[in-house]
Formats: structure tokens, sequence, C-alpha cells
């Protein structure tokens, strides 16, 4: 019975952090394309769609670790960028999607046919464990960002809220206190806690908003929901560019949690090209199904550290029942009500691991003149590019607009291009 509880404590816990990670996203895209409440709901379907097929996939099949899909905050800042951007051009709102789905299906073509020809080990000699560590360390300080701003903000009216901020902190905090427990039960399920207290929180204050919508039975996710995607030359360039990055993320994300769980693959090479195929695949379920692409989370690391689950049956029965449950749009609806200040709040607490990862990664071979001077740069232009205004460079081409709104992308070809263009030996 107790063994019993267990896996299904396990499965739940995997489910929630799952689900935590890819409603998100989805809203935000949803509003800044300015999708109906209908088109916004439909997006989250997808989503959570496709979210339990490609975890699934990559640990069965793929990479074979527990490591959770979701959004790529890398993809969604491209969303964004060209939703301004095909406003200034005069674009449709689905215009502008087809034209993101393209660039997903071609960046996922690259990663499928790579990863089947066994040709991706070739490249990491390119993500040394500095570029990868600098990968880590921009996403961080990228998506604390948006975790932080939706910790503190009340779904309801969109502003900042005092009693939010409170249940937001008691969250991040709970977490983490339960993650230092003595008790093995809580350090297991901190973040499974911390979600499920917050919730009661949010409903005993009445900051709950909004009812869940009654669409009772079966309800397929629709193909091509924004038309059939389309291709211009300057998303072309983006998607290999892309290719590149979602590299690195693979990388990090293998990285990250084969540093963390109890078994260990033997042959790295033959866990990315597996990797690279899987994530061909699931970005084309996501071109296809008209959502964002999603990508292995190397935050996933952080969330074994802290609750010690590591095994892959009860992680591979949770994407199982997250695509499951994506089919049934009602039980999406009720899904959907948990408050996103909750969610956020617990997922930041994962990245408190993730930071020192970055750190370990970086100063592996020691923090000389060189690499101190490689971060530098990174971050400096990296972090600098996310705080630029889009309105500053709307007269630049296509391309430099691409690069300056995504920091994450400019930061990690620098540190790759120093990296390699500077040779070891020669710091000072």
């Amino acid at each position: 019975m107790r063994h019993h509880l267990g896996w299904g404590l396990s499965v739940t816990q995997w489910f929630v952090f799952l689900l935590a990670n890819a409603l998100a996203l989805p809203i935000v895209l949803g509003q800044a394309f300015g999708l109906d409440s209908a088109g916004v709901a439909g997006l989250v379907q997808r989503t959570l769609l496709v979210v339990g097929l490609s975890s699934g996939l990559q640990a069965w099949l793929g990479h074979r670790y527990p490591i959770a899909d979701g959004p790529a905050g890398s993809w969604a800042i491209v969303f964004v960028v060209m939703a301004y951007i095909g406003r200034e051009q005069g674009l449709d709102s689905l215009d502008t999607l087809r034209l993101l789905s393209g660039g997903v299906l071609v960046a996922g073509l690259i990663m499928l046919v790579l990863g089947v020809a066994r040709q991706v080990h070739r490249l990491l000699f390119l993500f040394t464990p500095l570029v990868t560590g600098c990968f880590i360390l921009l996403l961080v300080v990228q998506l604390a960002g948006v975790f932080v701003r939706g910790m503190v903000t009340d779904p309801r009216t969109g502003t900042m809220s005092l009693p939010v901020l409170l249940i937001g902190l008691l969250v991040f905090l709970g977490v983490l206190l339960c993650s230092f427990s003595r008790h093995t039960v809580l350090r297991t399920y901190a973040v499974l806690v911390g979600i499920v207290l917050g919730w009661l929180a949010f409903w005993l204050f009445g900051l709950s908003g909004g009812t869940a919508a009654n669409n009772a039975g079966l309800g397929l996710p629709e193909l091509f929901a924004w038309g059939l995607p389309r291709l211009d030359a300057g998303m072309l360039v983006v998607a290999v560019l892309f290719s590149l990055l979602l590299f690195s993320n693979q990388i990090a994300a293998v990285t990250a949690v084969s540093a963390v769980v109890t078994e260990r693959q033997r042959d790295d090479n033959a866990v990315i090209n597996r990797s690279s195929w899987a994530s061909g695949i699931s970005h084309g379920l996501a071109g296809s199904f008209a959502t964002i692409a999603v990508v292995p989370l190397p935050v996933t690391a952080g969330f074994i550290q802290l609750s010690g689950e590591d095994r892959r049956a009860p992680f591979i029965l949770a994407c199982a029942l997250l695509a499951l449950v994506a089919l049934f749009p009602d039980a999406v609806g009720v899904l959907s009500l948990l408050p996103a200040p909750v969610a956020n709040a617990a997922l930041l607490a994962t990245f408190i691991k993730l930071v020192s990862l970055a750190f370990q990664l970086i100063t592996k071979g020691g923090m000389d003149n060189r690499t101190s001077t490689i971060v530098g740069v990174a971050l400096l232009l990296g972090v600098g590019c996310m705080f630029l205004p889009a309105g500053l460079y709307r007269h630049f081409p296509s391309m430099a607009q691409y690069l300056l709104g995504n920091g994450l992308l400019t930061g990690t070809l620098l540190a790759l291009a120093m990296e390699q263009l500077w040779p070891k030996g020669r710091s000072n």
C-alpha cells in the first residue's frame, strides 16, 4: 500500500511539474498576438499535448533521462519579437504565426536529420563546459524575470498585488525549507506541497479568478490551427541559428540532469544524437499543432535535486497522463485554473540549484583571465540585449532584430565564438 502511494505521489508531482512549466508561456504568447479566449485555450491544450508526447518520447527513446520538456524560452522571445515586427510591417497575427511555425519546422528538420545521421556529437566540441555554463546562467537570468513578474502579478488584474506577492514569497520559501527538511517525504514532494498549499491559500483569500470552461467530452487538438506554415529568408536564417542554440539547450539539460541522477547513460555521444532526433520530432509536432516549440528543460535538474525523484517510470507515466488529459478540453480548463503566481514561485525555487550548476561548469577549468573575460562579455552583452526596448531597433534589418531581441542567443553565440577563437593558455 505504501509502495503504491509513493508511486502515486511521484507521478502526481511530476505531472504538476510538467503542467506548471507548460502553462505560462502559451498564455503570454496568446496575449502578445491578440488571440481571443478560445484561441488561447486551444493553444494551451495543444501545448500540453506536445509537452506530454515530447517528454515521454525523450525519456523512452531519446536521451532516456527524466527531463521535462517545456515551451522554449528562447523561442518564446522570437515569437514576442515577431509579434512586434509583424505589427510594424502591417502583417496579420495569423500570418506571423504561420511564419513562426515554418521556422519551428525547419529547425526540427535540421535536428532530426543530424540526429538520425548520428552527426550531432561532432558538434560537441563547440559546447564546452564554459559555453554550457554561460548558456545556463543566461537562461536563468532571462527566465528569472519572467517568473518573478508572474509570482507577484495578480492574474485577475494584471497588476502587482501585495497579497499575491506575500503568497508567492511564502510558496518560494516553503519549497526551499521543505527541500532542506529532515523528513524524506517533505524533501521528496517539496514542489508539490508548495503548489498545493499555495493554491489553497489563493482559494481561501478569494484571489482565484475565472471558472473552468464547460467542454465535456473528447476534443482532439486541431492541426495547423493557424493555417499552413510558411517561410521567408529571414526566418530560414533564424531557424539555422536556433538549431545551434537548441543543441546547446539539449547538452545543458542532459549535462545538468546526468550530474544528479543515480543511473547515468554510458555513451554521451549516443545520448545527444538520440536526443536530437527526438527533439526534431517534437519540433515537428509543435509546428503541426500550431504551438511554441518545446525543449528539454535544464531546470529539471534543480527539481530532481530538491525532490530526490529521478526514476524514469513515474516520469513517463506522468507524461502519458498529461498527453491524455490534453485530449479533454474540460480537464484542461480545470488545470488552467492553477494560479500562475503559485506555479511561478514554486518553479523559481528550483532555479537555485541550476545557478549552482552553472557556476560549477564555468569554473571547471579554473577561473583565469580568459574565462572571466568570456563570461563577462557573454553576460554583459547577453543580459544587456534582454533589456533593450523593442522600439529601439525597429528600423534594423529583421535578422538584427532577432539577435538584439534575444539576449540568450546573442550571449551564447558570443561565448561560443570567443571560446573557439581565443586559444587556451593565452589568458594574460
